[in-house]
Order: structure tokens, then C-alpha cells, then sequence
């Protein structure tokens, strides 16, 4: 954990609040960074049949059964779970000072099936933890939070299960280099009272470049859980790239790609598109697209309103899953307390072996003060597999002077500050309710050579709804590596629209990248639907696939 270790328990238990916990981090910035001790045995020879054999008994959680609207159970560590966190509650005392109590690491909170045996578990502490309560006016207790791995998080609403997660940071993420994880070593969670609607936690965060200090308020709901984050990072070692409110998920076949032919769902995916706002009624929307090979689409934008990675479509049917119940997963929408300036979202999309692993990951990339960008020219989005490094200046990402090193023994390193809110619902945002969103999306491919690919995407949306069918709106439309042709927009009896149109490649194509496209429906010069943006691969990718989608029954 922490440097000097007789001083770090004091360390720890001394932090009551956000600007003692950003002072720790702060400090221990100045400090080389001191990797946690390996995982010990037997849990590091774990397989996942071993790890499933451990369960929480609820009955043991921090606060269960004192009349509390939450309470903690704790991960176990083994198997993939190798990290090692610190656990404290805050509680209050009569005197009003707040009491510090670590939470012990005991195999008496646990059930062991057979073959283990808890009196051969070393005590080897806790690989995170998740906070369980009754969503408001439900009767039963649900797990509504967790933070397990790096700095993952996962949150869920009322009506929702688990699905997409979020990050605290990343770090030199979609570069030809290996990623950074920075992980939350250290939490400190409030008491609530009987009465509260929210908790709070605080977390420390620690990696060779940077420490860390985040705050976490948790306000779940039915409809929308929303989590606040407030942070301050300190850099021991300024990394090449540093990326806010990522966000990972996973995206294995769908609308644009079919899956392996011995699967029958239609769909399997946590999300099924990027949403960026960039004003009150200005949206843009990219459908996924599985490449065969990793690849990275950059969008600038001057004012971030907000961004996610959604689930769009609802219904049961676009993924006849009875056990994943893809159709329950939720949105996961990022919005910045005041709009984040002139800096762009980043895509990450990964091949991906299978549905059990993430392949996506959408940041939110600051202001680059040092160099500049070498995007290929574009109206809005740049595709590329080979992600140019950015120096992130800390000034520019805060929008706050830092102050800079200097030769007396409180030196303060340079620091940025964000906050933003993460929120976890069905669907897309409850504002993005007036322009036409794009819901489904058709790809057909020629059977021969040279002719166009075919694409039909559906619109739909109030203002769609209102216009009438002899007056359709205009098509906007840009291409990069290809050309788009034969157009035609036909309204629904539901009154959405309907675009179809063809891809060819450019004659300098052969055949090997893929076509960016970009399309907006216009109405009297106003747009009336989200941009559209996909990169669509020029063939059919092909994967290869593990046993369990292939394999005959």
C-alpha cells in the first residue's frame, strides 16, 4: 500500500474527509510508488470453478439489521480478482467528531463449499466491496453499487441489472504502449444516517504516474441511480495520455454484423452505441461496429454537454436472452458539472474474444497543450487503428492554475480537478426526447463485387412524428474512403422515417479500411435528428470464435 508502513495505518485512519484524503494524496504523490504484494496462495492458483465457491453470508455486512438504508459486503480476492483494497467506515460519535473503523478482513463472512476450507484461507483482505439497500419503496434489498478492480465501478437503477461499467481514470489507454491501470487501494465509507436517500465515499487512488483523491455520492432511484464524483489527481510522473469518466462495455454482434452461425441471438451486447451531447439539442450518435482489428475513433468538440455508452434497444426479442437479459442492461450517461472545452471523445473498439470480456471504452480526452493533434483531416470523426500519443496538460484539463514545483519542502505538484455526475438508466438520456434517434440499423452486402452495400437505418423521434409525408426532411450526409448514393427517405405509418441508401468504396479504397459515415435529417435548416456516425467495414469481419458459440449441441 502506502510508503513507510509503520506511519501508514496513521495515515489512513486520520483521514475524516475529502481535503484530509486529497492532502494523503498529495503527500503520497511526492513518494515512489510501492506496488501492492502479490496475491498469496492458494487463492492465487484460484480457477473461476474455485472463486464461485465463495459467497458472502449477507448477514455479516457492515450496518445489517440497524435500521440503516444501506449497508456493505465485501469481495473476496482470488482468481482474477488480485487487487488488494483498504476498508473504513466513518461513523459518527456523540461527541460530533467522526470515528474512523477499518473494516477486518474475517473468512467468517464468507461460505466456503467444498473442497475449501476457511482454516486453510490465508488472510489475505478485501478485493473490493458493494453497497446493498432497498431501492425507494421496494421491499427487498438489491445490490445497487460495487467498486471491484483498478478503478472500476458499476451501478445499476431499480429496473436495470448490471452491465457497462465506469473508471476512475485512464492512463495511456488505445496507445502502442501498455496501458496504465491506477487502482483505488484505499476507501472510506460514511455512515448514513436512518433517514438518508445517499452515501457517500471517498477513495484514494495510486499508480506509478499519478495518486489520487475521489469523492463519490450515491443517489440510487427505480428510473435513474446516479453516482457524483468529485477528483483531484497529482501526478508522480506526467503520463503521455491521460483520459476522464471512461467508461468500458462490451459489443460482440448486432445491428451491422451478424453473429456465429450456431448462435441464435440476434444481439449480444452491454451497449449498443456512442451518445455525445455537445449543446441543448445538439446530439451525435455512433452505432458500433466490431472491427477485425482494434481501432480508435477520435470526435472533437468544443463544449461537452455530455456522453455515454447507451442501450438503446429495449426489447427482448433483439437478443432472446433469458439469461443475460441484454434488454435490462443499462445507459451509462457522463455528465460534467459545467461543460468540459475544447478537447474530444475517444472510441477504443476491441475484437474481443467473447461476451464475458469488455472490447469497449469511450473517455472523455482533455486540452492538449504540448502537441498538437495529427488526426486525418475530417468533417467530425477520424478513424484510426495506430491512436496518436497526446502530453495532457493539467492546467488545461482543470481549467485552473496549478501551482509549479519549486525547491521548498512543501512542494506542490501540478493537480486537476473534475467533477461530473455518472448516472445508470434504461434507454437513452430523459433529455435527448425531441430530435430523431436513430433505432435500428440494416447493413446488406452485394453478392457481387463493385456494387454498393446497402444500409437502412429508422429515425424516430417527436419531431420526425410532426412532419408530414409530402414534406420529408433533407438528407446531410458525409463519406471519408467512400461515397454514398442512391438516397431515399419514406415515412412510417408510425411516422418515423426510413433511410436507405448505398456505400461504394473510393476508387483509392481497395477494400482494406473502412467507410466513415456521417448523416443528419434537416427540416427548414434545422436539424430534426441526431447525427448518425458508423464505421462500416468494407467486408464482413470475420472471428473466430470459442467452442461455446460454435460447438454443435
Amino acid at each position: 500500500m502506502l510508503t513507510a508502513p509503520a506511519a501508514q495505518a496513521l495515515d489512513l485512519i486520520d483521514v475524516r474527509d475529502f481535503e484530509s484524503l486529497k492532502k494523503l494524496a498529495a503527500e503520497q504523490s511526492q513518494q515512489p510508488y510501492d506496488p501492492a504484494a502479490a496475491l498469496p496462495e492458494p487463492l492465487a492458483s484460484w480457477q473461476y470453478d474455485d472463486y464461485m465457491k465463495v459467497k458472502y453470508r449477507p448477514e455479516r455486512a457492515t450496518w445489517f439489521d440497524q435500521g440503516l438504508p444501506f449497508w456493505l459486503e465485501t469481495f473476496h480476492r482470488g482468481f482474477v480478482q488480485t487487487d488488494l483494497v483498504e476498508l473504513f467506515t466513518l461513523n459518527p460519535s456523540p461527541s460530533g467528531d467522526t470515528i474512523s473503523q477499518r473494516i477486518a478482513f474475517n473468512t467468517n463472512d464468507f461460505a466456503y463449499d467444498e473442497p475449501l476450507k476457511a482454516d486453510e484461507i490465508p488472510p489475505a483482505g478485501h478485493a473490493g466491496f458493494r453497497v446493498v439497500g432497498p431501492f425507494p419503496n421496494q421491499p427487498d434489498a438489491q445490490e445497487m453499487l460495487s467498486f471491484i478492480g483498478s478503478s472500476y465501478f458499476r451501478g445499476r437503477s431499480g429496473n436495470t441489472i448490471y452491465g457497462a461499467s465506469a473508471r476512475g481514470l485512464a492512463i495511456n489507454i488505445a496507445m502502442m504502449q501498455e496501458e496504465e491501470f491506477p487502482d483505488f487501494r484505499t476507501f472510506w465509507i460514511q455512515m448514513p444516517s436512518a433517514e438518508s436517500d445517499q452515501i457517500a465515499i471517498l477513495a484514494f487512488m495510486d499508480s506509478p504516474s499519478v495518486t489520487g483523491a475521489y469523492r463519490f455520492r450515491l443517489l440510487p432511484g427505480n428510473d435513474v441511480t446516479r453516482v457524483k464524483v468529485q477528483a483531484q489527481v497529482f501526478y508522480r510522473d506526467r503520463p503521455e495520455k491521460i483520459a476522464l469518466a471512461p467508461l468500458t462495455s462490451m459489443w460482440m454482434w448486432g445491428d451491422g454484423l451478424e453473429g456465429p452461425p450456431k448462435d441464435s441471438r440476434p444481439s449480444v451486447h452491454d451497449s449498443d452505441g456512442l451518445l455525445i451531447q455537445t449543446g441543448s439539442e445538439e446530439w451525435r450518435w455512433r452505432a458500433f461496429a466490431r472491427q477485425s482489428y482494434p481501432s480508435v475513433t477520435s470526435t472533437d468538440v468544443d463544449s461537452l454537454h455530455g456522453f455515454g455508452l447507451i442501450q438503446r434497444n429495449r426489447a427482448f426479442y433483439h437478443y432472446d436472452d433469458h439469461n443475460a437479459r441484454y434488454d435490462k442492461r443499462p445507459s451509462v450517461w457522463i455528465k460534467p458539472d459545467m461543460p468540459w472545452p475544447n478537447g474530444r471523445i475517444e472510441l477504443l473498439e476491441l475484437p474481443g474474444a467473447h461476451e464475458g470480456i469488455d472490447n469497449l471504452a469511450a473517455y472523455w480526452l482533455p486540452p492538449e497543450a504540448d502537441v498538437e493533434s495529427e488526426q486525418t483531416p475530417s468533417a467530425d470523426d477520424t478513424e484510426t487503428s495506430t491512436p496518436p500519443a497526446a502530453e495532457i496538460s493539467a492546467v488545461a484539463a482543470s481549467n485552473q492554475a496549478a501551482n509549479q514545483p519549486n525547491d521548498s519542502t512543501e512542494t506542490i505538484e501540478p493537480s486537476l480537478e473534475f467533477a461530473y455526475e455518472v448516472s445508470f438508466f434504461a434507454g437513452d438520456p430523459p433529455e435527448h426526447n425531441v430530435l430523431g434517434r436513430a433505432t435500428n440499423l440494416n447493413v446488406t452486402r452485394p453478392e457481387k463485387a463493385g456494387e454498393p452495400i446497402e444500409l437502412e437505418i429508422r429515425f424516430a423521434g417527436p419531431v420526425l412524428r410532426s412532419l408530414p409525408a409530402d414534406s420529408p426532411p433533407s438528407i446531410e450526409s458525409k463519406a471519408i474512403a467512400g461515397e454514398i448514393c442512391e438516397q431515399e427517405l419514406k415515412r412510417t405509418d408510425e411516422g418515423d422515417w426510413i433511410l436507405r441508401f448505398g456505400v461504394t468504396l473510393e476508387e483509392d479504397n481497395p477494400g482494406d479500411r473502412p467507410v466513415e459515415l456521417s448523416l443528419q435529417l434537416v427540416s427548414e435548416e434545422q436539424p430534426v435528428s441526431e447525427t448518425f456516425g458508423y464505421l462500416l467495414p468494407p467486408t464482413e469481419p470475420e472471428f473466430v470464435y470459442p467452442a461455446v458459440y460454435t460447438r454443435q449441441e
